[in-house]
């Protein structure tokens, strides 16, 4: 009698293979899925403008993250809007930042210390690092021709440490009419008296963030 073939669900584990291969192949699977109905479901303006994110992960996340696709993502789970949006404004950060270092790569930039050296200053507030996924990455814009973070950015790490690294370099790359349009890294890149000023903004936008 010839056995019925049986149908397995959409991104299931196939448990003759080998389990990392089959987990990701399953992953694979419902991505894929996912991508098929935003290409589609979403307009073609919304197409157009997920192509030109400089990555294709950031295409991804600015397709599902634009406002016009979300009746397309919205089957898919209720929550892929919020978590595209927040993908595609950390990517926007990243850009912002001038990139996103390994800490390999930020050690060059700090004269040649080690990976270990790098995140000892990450951990002591004198250096701002990401999370992405497994690792953690550095925003080089914060680094100076000198081989050193910009002056006065260790006591804006320091007063804002209980926000969190990307609500840290949100608030840091976020233009202040307080500092004449300038965003507060930018302002302490250029050196002068705007430490203090942007300390204060700092202390400030803590207050009002937790009350």
């Amino acid at each position: 009698m010839e056995r019925q073939s049986e149908t397995r669900r959409p991104g299931a584990l196939d448990r003759g293979r080998d389990p990392t291969q089959a987990m990701r192949d399953a992953f694979r699977e419902r991505a894929g899925h996912a991508i098929d109905h935003i290409a589609r479901s979403a307009t073609v303006e919304v197409l157009t403008d997920a192509l030109a994110a400089p990555s294709d992960f950031g295409a991804v996340a600015r397709a599902l993250g634009d406002s016009s696709s979300f009746p397309a993502a919205l089957p898919l789970d209720p929550l892929a809007d919020a978590l595209a949006r927040g993908a595609a404004e950390r990517e926007g950060l990243a850009a912002k930042a001038e990139g996103l270092l390994s800490a390999e790569q930020a050690g060059r930039a700090l004269g040649g210390i080690s990976r270990q050296a790098v995140d000892k200053r990450r951990r002591a507030h004198q250096l701002l690092g990401v999370r992405i996924a497994n690792d953690w990455r550095y925003p080089a814009a914060q680094f100076g021709s000198d081989g050193e973070v910009v002056p006065g950015l260790t006591d804006i790490l320091t007063e804002l440490a209980d926000l969190g690294p990307w609500a840290i370099l949100d608030f840091l790359l976020a233009e202040d009419t307080a500092l004449d349009g300038a965003s507060p890294l930018g302002a302490l890149r250029k050196g002068g008296d705007a430490a203090a000023g942007v300390k204060r903004i700092a202390r400030n936008h803590k207050t009002d963030t937790f009350g």
